[in-house]
């Protein structure tokens, strides 16, 4: 089964993982971090064009954002489409969207893979259960080489709106809260909160 199969009630009958809403940031201190100029306009000129399809959407609006966050942070690794294969027996393959680690210009995923990122041409709702799928293939990544980094985020975006979940314990914890394009500051504070929690807190 490849991670886009999964839905929540196959999370919970293979793996125990059970669905929650909350709002994740809430009580955290989010700082405001100014998009580059050179970030602010490719993203301007992405919402002026007619994005149909998930490739477009990523390409003008989502990688950019990500790319980003890799020149913010040069201790970090961000992958693309990489395979991500963990285990054939329990059913977890297929390349995330995004991957990123909390390692240093390395070519290939290494742990902690503490974040994922999944891009839907309609809406954020359509890949819940997928990125949560491969949440949970992260954690036992981690697992397996010896680092066992429980907590992963995730996010699940069609460009526009941008979800965010977070996998602890058992539960995937599901935001209740939307961050949009058009708040770039509050949308870059968020994921670089996510980084902070595994890169420089550990």
């Amino acid at each position: 089964m490849a991670y886009s199969d999964f839905t929540f009630v196959k999370l919970k009958q293979k793996f125990d993982i059970q669905q929650r809403g909350i709002s994740l940031f809430k009580k955290e201190k989010i700082d405001l971090i100014t998009p580059s100029e050179g970030l602010q306009k490719y993203i301007d000129k992405g919402r002026a064009m007619p994005l149909q399809s998930e490739k477009a959407k990523s390409e003008a609006l989502i990688f950019p954002i990500i790319r980003e966050l890799k020149d913010l942070n040069e201790n970090i690794s961000i992958f693309s489409g990489y395979p991500f294969n963990i285990d054939s027996n329990s059913e977890l393959n297929g390349a995330p969207d995004f991957m990123i680690s909390a390692q240093p210009e390395i070519v290939e995923p290494q742990s902690p893979i503490f974040c994922l990122v999944e891009k839907k041409n309609k809406t954020p709702e359509d890949g819940f259960a997928q990125c949560a799928a491969e949440m949970y293939a992260a954690r036992l990544f981690n697992q397996q080489n010896n680092d066992p980094h429980e907590i992963i985020y995730g996010a699940v975006t069609n460009g526009y709106d941008w979800v965010f979940l977070k996998l602890e314990a058992n539960f995937v914890f599901v935001d209740t809260d939307r961050y949009f394009i058009n708040e770039l500051p509050k949308l870059l504070g968020i994921l670089q909160f996510i980084i902070d929690q595994t890169v420089y807190v550990k």
